[in-house]
């Protein structure tokens, strides 16, 4: 074999990730209240947990020669984003499923964020604000009492001790996790599944639920009472809490070949 077929040889064997340089940065910005934390990836993950008061860092590991990476100050947000620079070409070889950037984020406690990514995970670990989160395919795990509107195609919704208003979209993921506090919930899905367990029995507001072919199921604490609606075309339906025309908390759940389960304990 001759240099120039062995040179073609390893230019198509070598995996992109024998060059790939890959980097870490770390970027600190001031944040005063009424800052907004918006961060943007593709399918890099996404984890935010508190830090100090009055700063937001972040530490991002990318790779230059797929990413470009912004990190900037936006009026009253402090903003990260990574963009594709380089595609598939010729002679760019290896997995296309590493990541462009991942995020590891420091921000202060309450301070609202807007994460989004494509096919990476999102994490927002005890901030306690509200939180708008948008994946196409990655997961979106939300832990401590903060407002949600979270959004996805086919990740699933996970969240503990939420507070607030809150909204929930997916078409096949599932929506689960504990509530601690609402007046206010939306969530619907196609074909995922609601499982929700509310902490405390709300005395006003409206909860709407919607399913085509997931199972719906809501546990509350005993005693609680609404003016429930109930709708299945073809699947279960199971009523456990009290159901009292005149309660000021309304609950509209319906689905058309899932299951609908209403619990107390």
């Amino acid at each position: 074999m001759n240099k120039l077929k062995l040179a073609l040889l390893l230019a198509f064997t070598l995996p992109l990730s024998a060059g790939a340089a890959v980097s870490t940065v770390h970027k600190d910005f001031k944040a005063g209240e009424g800052t907004l934390l918006s961060v943007k990836s593709i399918n890099g993950d996404i984890a935010i947990t508190t830090g100090a008061s009055g700063a937001v860092s972040a530490d991002i590991t990318y790779d230059p020669e797929k990413c470009e990476l912004i990190a900037e100050t936006r009026g009253n947000t402090v903003y990260f984003e990574a963009k594709n620079t380089k595609f598939r070409k010729i002679f760019s070889f290896g997995s296309n499923k590493e990541s462009c950037a991942k995020y590891v984020i420091k921000a202060p406690v309450g301070m609202e964020v807007n994460p989004a990514s494509v096919s990476g995970d999102i994490s927002v670990e005890r901030l306690n604000g509200p939180v708008t989160g948008k994946t196409v395919s990655g997961d979106v795990t939300i832990t401590g009492p903060g407002a949600l509107s979270l959004t996805t195609v086919s990740g699933n919704l996970k969240f503990s001790e939420a507070a607030g208003k809150m909204r929930f979209h997916t078409t096949s993921g599932d929506v689960s996790g504990s509530i601690k506090s609402s007046e206010e919930l939306e969530a619907d899905t196609v074909s995922g599944k609601i499982a929700i367990d509310i902490l405390s029995a709300p005395q006003k507001g409206a909860f709407s639920l919607d399913t085509v072919s997931g199972d719906l199921e809501l546990t509350f604490p005993k005693g609680a009472k609404a003016d429930a609606s109930f709708h299945s075309v073809s699947g279960d339906q199971k009523n456990n809490i009290v159901n009292d025309p005149a309660a000021a908390f309304k609950i509209k759940a319906k689905t058309t070949s899932g299951d609908l389960i209403i619990n107390s304990k």
